[in-house]
């Protein structure tokens, strides 16, 4: 576990020491329930590891770093590692707040760096069969920004979600969702 530690640090960075895992894949995802047997934990426990094993080895073999400001299309069009642009302006950013159009398909959005600069944001939504919007909005940004490549697949944060992947093809020549095992 410490290699599996020194490495998360050095690709996702640390917050007041405690090493910064994108949503659902931390520690906390790791503690006994009351609920469970020890096998049952101890399963759970196996496969969060392998989950956070699958990312950080994507990372490495793309040559990427945690960014935390990554959170929509916009960020990823910018050139130096900041907020989007509607944020600081304080428009809406096309994920956060109620009725943004790309908020369905960015659910656990994690923005990724290359070479200190936005080149890939991956999301894991559940059931893309129940997203309507995500081909039109997936479309949408490859047509208006042709360095944007996007692709999918399993990816590691869980089976019951969809890998979305885009990524900005002048920084990074091509990326494909990650495997666990």
């Amino acid at each position: 576990m410490n290699d599996l530690n020194t490495r998360a640090r050095a690709i996702l960075g640390v917050d007041g020491g405690d090493i910064r895992w994108p949503y659902g894949m931390g520690p906390e995802r790791r503690r006994y329930t009351p609920e469970e047997t020890e096998e049952q934990f101890a399963q759970r426990d196996q496969e969060m590891r392998a989950k956070q094993e699958a990312m950080l080895s994507w990372a490495e073999q793309h040559g990427l770093k945690y960014g935390p400001h990554g959170c929509c299309p916009a960020w990823l069009r910018l050139n130096v590692n900041g907020r989007c642009r509607a944020y600081r302006e304080g428009t809406k950013c096309t994920r956060y707040a109620n009725g943004c159009p790309d908020r369905d398909w960015l659910d656990h959005a994690v923005g990724w760096l290359k070479d200190g600069k936005p080149a890939v944001l991956t999301s894991a939504p559940y059931s893309l069969r129940y997203i309507s919007s995500a081909p039109t909005r997936l479309a949408f940004w490859t047509g208006t920004d042709e360095r944007m490549r996007v692709t999918a697949g399993d990816g590691w944060y869980s089976p019951a979600t969809t890998q979305i992947i885009m990524w900005r093809s002048d920084r990074i020549e091509d990326v494909q969702p990650a495997t666990i095992g």
